[in-house]
């Protein structure tokens, strides 16, 4: 009876170590890219840039500093972090490591769990590093804005969720398509090829809001016609899942 009970607590332990050995790798193999500093450096740079601009455009008395660093993720910030997600995948698939790194962890769940875990724990802490450039920016360089902590708070919150999910969502179409190339012009076509295309038809608007594209300005915008900021929370965290979703199956039914 005891060695029955004891069975299953240490599989369930083994497995839990075994995870935690494969998010210690991928830990590693990140920050021993320097594709992953530079990365970082440039989205920090970027929101900057772009948030010290919208600041001086804006001459809104009403404006938030936050506001600044929402347009900079909306603009290209989201998309250099998201380059750390994909590189992840498609660096190993250029290289060959790939192979490695399925001989080292078997189990291509553990292995794709590993990634996303590092990954959205990386690009949430810099989105919300980011986020913080961006409404010191932002405060900088308007010229009058209304600062409410908690408004602040709130976008800096989001803008870190957005960035982790938009990064899962990249990292899982990485892991399907293997190519850098195919990976940036699928983010594209989602993020805006396909929302352009449907707004031009009839009722495309509310097909484009469910959209990852729709449901990021919703998230950092408070809201669109269609729902508001906890059900973009949901739309975008579903098309995250379901595209690592689709990356297990594509990597469990390949050799590598």
């Amino acid at each position: 009876m005891a060695a029955a009970v004891a069975d299953p607590m240490t599989s369930t332990w083994r497995r839990s170590t075994a995870l935690r050995w494969a998010v210690a790798a991928e830990w590693t193999k990140l920050w021993s890219l320097r594709s992953t500093w530079y990365l970082l450096l440039g989205a920090l740079t970027l929101t900057g840039l772009i948030a010290s601009a919208t600041g001086v455009l804006t001459h809104d008395p009403g404006a938030s500093p936050a506001d600044s660093a929402v347009v900079a993720e909306l603009n290209g910030t989201c998309l250099v972090l998201a380059a750390v997600a994909m590189l992840s995948v498609t660096g190993e698939y250029a290289t060959g490591s790939a192979t490695t790194a399925f001989l080292c962890v078997p189990g291509r769940a553990r292995l794709l769990a590993a990634k996303s875990l590092t990954l959205g724990a990386v690009t949430f802490a810099a989105g919300l590093g980011c986020a913080l450039v961006g409404v010191v920016c932002g405060a900088l360089s308007l010229d009058r804005s209304t600062f409410r902590l908690s408004h602040v708070t709130g976008q800096v919150l989001a803008i870190g969720v957005h960035a982790a999910l938009v990064s899962l969502l990249t990292l899982g179409l990485a892991a399907v398509v293997r190519r850098s190339a195919g990976t940036v012009t699928a983010l594209f076509g989602l993020l805006f090829l396909i929302p352009v295309g449907l707004d031009v038809l009839p009722g495309g608007e509310v097909a484009a809001d469910l959209l990852p594209a729709g449901a990021s300005e919703a998230l950092l915008l408070g809201g669109n016609g269609t729902y508001g900021r906890y059900g973009a929370l949901l739309a975008l965290t579903l098309w995250a899942v379901a595209s690592l979703a689709a990356a297990l199956t594509t990597v469990r039914r390949r050799d590598v």
